[in-house]
């Protein structure tokens, strides 16, 4: 585990970090098998076995490594890298710090990526294979009954995919809070009142007694999740530039922040200790969001969180919070990476971008709508309207 007053690590141990597996069967590379211990060798299909390692996934203490960073800054550029294995060059994006050579599929990895003052310790491996991320994504292709005919027919295709570990930061905090509110409390009473014809008719209305109430929460939020990444998920950026997976191994800078309800739900229990086989045969993405920018989200994610338990604890029918003060202790965090199954398709000249959870297999996505079903729609709400006024008049 990372000591924040630890010599840093050297650029040879790094640049070596994600190293090449071969075969001992064949000698050819191999890959991480999603759902096992072994790595696979896409060639003539043998296992290999790796040993797991059994450290504790540690959490590091947050205030400590804020101070640290104040005085390092942290760059990220496009690096030019040579493959060791075949010679062959290629174009790795700032946001990458380790893929597969394009040439010969050797694991590579930037040797800027030594100069990073936090690198990942854990993360959960890939459970769902490539074949099954394909199957995924055709069947939520075909539950789109608005999606044109023509595509549920490209669903055919692989869609391009590939596996990627995506940054995140975890943080970990005790919260106490106290607070001042109100509490309201809803009762039906009944009133008599005048009707248009003159009579006295009696009616019920709701009516909500408020009381005036304090107290105290305290909550232990555990492995709050925030994505490191700025290119991949949810950055809206105003750049908002489409990078091809099949060119740099990006994916698109601005995907949808729809995409992140899903993206967000994972079982970090299933973390284990980083180990360069799981990473061999997949691209790995290095954080762009730093860890004070990283924090500063999740505290937003916590303090909604203590919003909601007070609410809880206030009860009623409705609340209202008048003042809250939140104390927050034992704050820590973690720099893990997340595995998904990622891919941006072309239809009908505009690009479209899916993601497939790694571990969970749940889809979200991009798609184009089908004006002709749309038009069809619509014009049978219309239709469906005009019987009702029609039949409607007529009882009248």
């Amino acid at each position: 585990m990372e000591n924040p007053n630890a010599s840093q690590t050297t650029l040879e141990a790094m640049t070596d970090k994600v190293r090449a597996f071969p075969c001992r069967s064949c000698g050819a590379k191999l890959s991480f098998s999603p759902g096992t211990t072994s790595l696979k060798c896409d060639y003539c299909g043998a296992v290999n076995q790796f040993d797991e390692k059994t450290d504790v996934v540690e959490e590091l203490p947050l205030d400590v490594w804020l101070t640290k960073l104040q005085t390092e800054r942290e760059t990220h550029a496009q690096e030019q890298l040579k493959c060791k294995n075949c010679g062959g060059e290629q174009t790795l994006p700032a946001n990458l710090f380790a893929t597969a050579c394009v040439f010969c599929g050797t694991p590579i990895t930037s040797p800027s990526y030594a100069q990073r003052s936090i690198k990942p310790e854990s993360l959960v491996p890939f459970k769902i294979t490539k074949l099954q991320a394909q199957d995924k994504w055709r069947a939520w292709l075909k539950s789109l009954w608005l999606a044109p005919s023509a595509l549920k027919k490209y669903a055919q295709s692989d869609g391009g995919i590939k596996g990627l570990y995506v940054p995140y930061w975890t943080f970990d905090a005790n919260t106490y809070s106290q607070y001042t509110g109100q509490r309201g409390d809803d009762r039906t009473e009944t009133y008599t009142t005048t009707n248009s014809n003159g009579e006295r008719v009696t009616q019920t209305r709701t009516v909500t007694d408020w009381s005036y109430v304090s107290g105290e929460v305290s909550f232990f939020h555990n492995d709050v999740l925030v994505s490191g990444s700025k290119t991949a998920f949810g950055a809206n950026d105003r750049v908002g530039n489409n990078f091809s997976l099949n060119g740099g191994g990006a994916v698109g800078s601005a995907i949808m922040s729809v995409f992140t309800t899903k993206l967000r739900t994972w079982d970090t229990k299933a973390l284990v200790p980083y180990q360069d086989e799981y990473i061999t045969g997949f691209q790995a993405e290095a954080y762009s969001v730093d860890l004070k920018s990283g924090f500063a989200k999740g505290k937003e994610f916590i303090d909604a969180k203590v919003q909601s338990l007070v609410r809880q604890d206030i009860g009623g029918d409705h609340q209202r919070i008048l003042s809250l003060n939140t104390q927050y202790s034992h704050l820590t965090f973690k720099h893990i990476l997340l595995p998904m199954w990622v891919s941006a398709y072309l239809f009908s000249g505009k690009t479209y971008r899916f993601v497939v959870n790694g571990q969970t297999g749940e889809v979200e996505g991009e798609s184009p709508k089908s004006g002709w079903k749309i038009f069809f729609v619509v014009g049978a709400i219309l239709f469906v309207v005009f019987l009702m006024m029609v039949f409607g008049g007529s009882n009248r």
